[in-house]
């Protein structure tokens, strides 16, 4: 009873499932005396009920008596706990008291006798909140209700049983009060062990994550610009490989220091138009091509400084404030690298779209194509720059393509 609920009586009835998950076993004894309590105290009343409607003053003591046990049940989970525990056991033998006054055999008196001292005032028990005081403070309890209940049903004949009805009320009370500590230890250890392992997991998913995500931010910078250094950075301008490497220069010297590129992603600057090359932000270009919103004006101008030429569709009609676009513009970019590095061709088309719910790329090239399925599990592009990219933001991504029929790559994120 020492570890009453400090928020008083007041708001919702907590949950036993709810107090053992906020780390406050101690309570739940408490709660299964108050709630034992109230029903093994209403029944009782229920009893009295019936017949105090024909006889009111003969059992009006009794109703009150009731009356003042549910009262104090309903309070003991108040930071008065001790008080009320106190009072609804001497409310209880209060009532007993009350049917003393019956000198022949009730049937209703024997009734509420054996109910309040068998069941009601032991479910008091349960509020305690250790298993040996519970065990020492169950004799010298049992003992005064053991002799009024005894007392107010001797004129009935009915006092031997009513004896060891009491016997087996406070011997189940006092295990069920056992158990339930017992139990209350063994929940807070396996939540605590729950709560453990659900940390080192979340721990584990983020360091995936994070290693997952330095993964593709490696291979659609740095790597690549080492692969055009290594084929000898044929069709791209020296001042093009210079601001790559610049940038990715930052972005290792950004890993070294802080160990990730989450909170503070790279934003290198787009790559110069290659010369004599169209700018892909010119206004005269036509509607169909990567228009004005900068992300894609970006993302254009770094392809084409590459030397892939890309006819960009459908740019104007999106909505730029969609969720998702930066991984979607990501995976559109790692798909025309692949269209550059592998299938054979220095042209590409994107046609971007959107609906009410989702936001679509489909990346089309004419190349050499090849099988999906057996491209090595250990090639990064498709599998973390594009599929895994997007599946963090519950995105999809479907490429359809045979050798020699060319490829296409059908991209979809989120809208919100």
């Amino acid at each position: 009873m020492g570890n009453a609920d400090e928020d008083g009586a007041s708001g919702a009835r907590p949950r036993i499932g709810d107090i053992i998950d906020d780390g406050q076993a101690g309570r739940v004894g408490i709660v299964c005396a108050q709630r034992l309590g109230l029903v093994f105290a209403a029944a009782s009343a229920a009893t009295v009920l019936v017949p105090a409607i024909e006889q009111p003053s003969r059992y009006l003591a009794t109703l009150v008596g009731l009356l003042v046990m549910l009262v104090g049940f309903a309070l003991l989970t108040s930071r008065a706990a001790w008080w009320a525990a106190t009072g609804t056991y001497l409310a209880g033998l209060a009532t007993l008291a009350s049917l003393a006054s019956f000198p022949v055999y009730d049937f209703t008196a024997v009734a509420t006798v054996t109910a309040v001292s068998s069941f009601v005032i032991p479910s008091l028990l349960l509020a305690i909140p250790d298993s040996r005081m519970l065990v020492r403070a169950a004799l010298p309890a049992a003992v005064p209700v053991t002799v009024t209940a005894v007392v107010a049903s001797l004129g009935s004949g009915r006092a031997v049983f009513v004896a060891i009805a009491i016997l087996g009320g406070w011997v189940a009370c006092t295990c069920a009060g056992i158990w339930v500590h017992r139990t209350e230890r063994q929940a807070v250890v396996g939540v605590e062990q729950l709560r453990r392992a659900y940390a080192a997991e979340r721990r584990s998913v983020e360091a995936e994550a994070e290693l997952r995500h330095e993964a593709r931010t490696m291979h659609d910078t740095v790597l690549a610009t080492l692969t055009l250094i290594a084929h000898g950075g044929r069709g791209v301008p020296a001042e093009t490989l210079r601001a790559q490497a610049s940038a990715d220069r930052d972005l290792l010297r950004q890993l070294r220091t802080s160990g990730s590129t989450v909170s503070n992603p790279r934003q290198p600057a787009p790559p110069p138009v290659m010369e004599g090359a169209e700018d892909p932000t010119d206004p005269a270009r036509p509607a169909e091509d990567a228009g004005d919103l900068p992300r894609w004006a970006s993302l254009a101008r770094r392809h084409q400084a590459l030397g892939l030429s890309v006819a960009w569709h459908g740019v104007p009609q999106l909505d730029d404030s969609a969720s998702h676009l930066s991984e979607l513009a990501a995976a559109v970019s790692e798909c025309l690298e692949n269209v550059r590095r592998h299938s054979g061709q220095h042209e590409a088309e994107v046609t971007l779209s959107q609906d009410d719910d989702r936001t679509r790329a489909v990346v089309t090239d004419l190349g050499c194509g090849f099988v999906p399925e057996q491209v090595p599990a250990g090639r990064l592009g498709l599998a973390e720059s594009v599929r895994a990219r997007l599946d963090a933001v519950h995105g999809t991504a479907r490429i359809f393509s045979s050798p020699g029929r060319g490829t296409t790559v059908l991209l979809e994120v989120p809208r919100r």
